[in-house]
């Protein structure tokens, strides 16, 4: 049985066909540059970016293999607005996209409200507060549309016809109730959101359709083949890295960075931490963010470093920079809220700051000093999660900034904490793939899938040193007066 995972990221989509033991078969990835406006605070994709790159994708796998199965992973807070047939009638407004600002600190007063129902804060990321926008900013548009529909709920319409949405994505909404796991009434009020407009809620990892006649055509595989909706990116590559409890923590650093454990039931002590349902039914994720990561360091290098800037940016250059520096980089330290404050404070108009700055700083401090800012948010925000999570004592890697050994040095030393940096760099793929290989039959459960295919798993292991921990536990105590002060900025 072949399984194909489509994973659709923020700046690019691929597809990873799967053998029934995990084992890539082939794979086709295309990049989706985003449309932004840096003074609107703008950030937009266009609905034909993800119906041909799905098409071209399923089109060149096809030609070649046979797909008995189609698993659907994404990024999870990027609604527009369709008609009944699913055609998009706007741009998608990505999770990233802050025009809606205004709106969330209107609403500020039910926050307490809102996190008890739905496990999150209100925030410009997730999906309500985007709707809310369409409402008072396209009005007509908003009466004609049929639904508001995110990214990968846009996909399986666009392969089965179904508008149906699953628990994962529900719960990045701000609209779902997370213990009954159904559209809360209240929300919609509050959100001034027509529940109507909402499409219908089903368990993560459950069949969503099958494949049209249309998309069969389009692309050669077979009409019929059953399509899985695995769950969101982050919570699909946390379980391909085996987070199947609170032992491990999964901490993914790409072009923002994600903060992953999972509990048994929805932990809402402290409204820092986003709960969410996780690609592992009966499970919750507990989870921060950090908006900027990989976004920060591409900015750093294009600006301060353009001799590595290029097509192909020269990672390897600046790595060894980072490496060539000491801890604490001579004085110098960088917060980087390059785009808002994620979780910890949920600011969208905190800036980046490097700060200790002096006629004798070199540029090349600036390198390592924003590798220790990153994971100096991550530890931190690590530190705030619930007591059952923070006893884990490892922490599974992934993403883009995860290839680079320094940086996941300092993580280790940041944390204290032993990092797990498995060789198959696509996490996310494989977590669709095991809810495919579950819902389908192929494996009794998630966890005999994720046995089956860790078997010949092979990973890099770092162990912290204690005298940077030490160091770093200092670090941290002195910026955190500094990030006090980036947040009201």
């Amino acid at each position: 049985m072949n399984i194909l995972s489509l994973d659709i990221g923020t700046t690019s989509m691929r597809g990873i066909l799967y053998d029934e033991n995990g084992s890539t078969i082939t794979m086709k990835s295309i990049l989706t540059p985003l449309i932004s406006d840096c003074k609107l605070n703008t950030m937009e994709q266009k609905p034909e970016v993800y119906t041909d790159g799905i098409t071209e994708i399923c089109k060149a796998i096809a030609s070649e293999y046979t797909v008995d199965a189609i698993s659907v992973t994404a990024f999870r807070s990027a609604p527009t607005l369709v008609d009944r047939s699913g055609n998009a009638l706007h741009n998608f407004i990505m999770w990233q996209d802050t025009r809606n600002a205004e709106i969330c600190s209107r609403l500020q007063y039910a926050n307490r409200q809102v996190y008890k129902t739905t496990g999150s804060s209100i925030n410009t990321v997730f999906t309500a507060s985007k709707l809310t926008w369409f409402k008072e900013n396209t009005e007509e548009l908003y009466k004609r549309a049929y639904k508001g529909i995110i990214v990968p709920d846009y996909i399986i319409h666009f392969m089965t016809g179904a508008f149906s949405t699953d628990y994962t994505y529900g719960s990045r909404t701000l609209l779902m109730d997370i213990r009954s796991l159904s559209w809360s009434r209240e929300m919609c009020e509050l959100f001034r959101v027509d529940e109507e407009k909402l499409c219908d809620l089903v368990p993560q990892g459950s069949i969503s359709g099958t494949v049209t006649k249309e998309f069969s055509q389009l692309t050669g595989i077979r009409q019929g083949v059953p399509v899985i909706s695995a769950g969101g990116d982050q919570q699909c590559g946390a379980l391909g890295l085996g987070v199947m409890d609170s032992a491990t923590i999964e901490v993914n650093s790409g072009t923002g960075s994600f903060v992953i454990s999972l509990t048994d039931e929805p932990e809402l002590s402290n409204s820092s931490v986003i709960c969410n349902v996780s690609a592992v039914p009966g499970k919750y994720t507990q989870e921060m963010n950090i908006i900027a990561s990989a976004s920060a360091l591409n900015w750093l290098i294009r600006e301060v470093f353009p001799e590595y800037w290029g097509e192909e940016p020269n990672f390897e250059a600046i790595n060894k920079i980072a490496e060539e520096t000491p801890a604490g980089c001579h004085g110098v330290w960088a917060i980087p809220h390059f785009q808002g404050c994620g979780s910890r404070s949920w600011n969208p108009d905190a800036t980046a700051v490097f700060g200790g700055l002096t006629l004798s700083t070199h540029r090349n401090d600036m390198i390592r000093a924003l590798y220790e800012g990153i994971a100096s948010e991550i530890a931190k925000s690590i530190n705030i999660l619930p007591e059952v999570c923070r006893e884990a004592k490892e922490i599974a890697v992934a993403g883009g900034l995860s290839n680079s050994d320094i940086y996941l040095k300092i993580l280790c030393d940041m944390t204290g904490r032993k990092l797990i940096r498995s060789h198959n760099v696509q996490a996310t793929g494989l977590g669709a793939f095991i809810s495919a290989a579950a819902a389908t039959g192929l494996y009794g459960s998630f966890p005999e899938a994720l046995s089956a295919v860790r078997k010949n798993e092979e990973c890099d292991v770092m162990i912290p040193n204690e005298d940077n921990v030490r160091f770093y536990d200092g670090y941290m105590r002195k910026t955190e007066k500094m990030f006090c002060a980036a947040c009201t900025i």
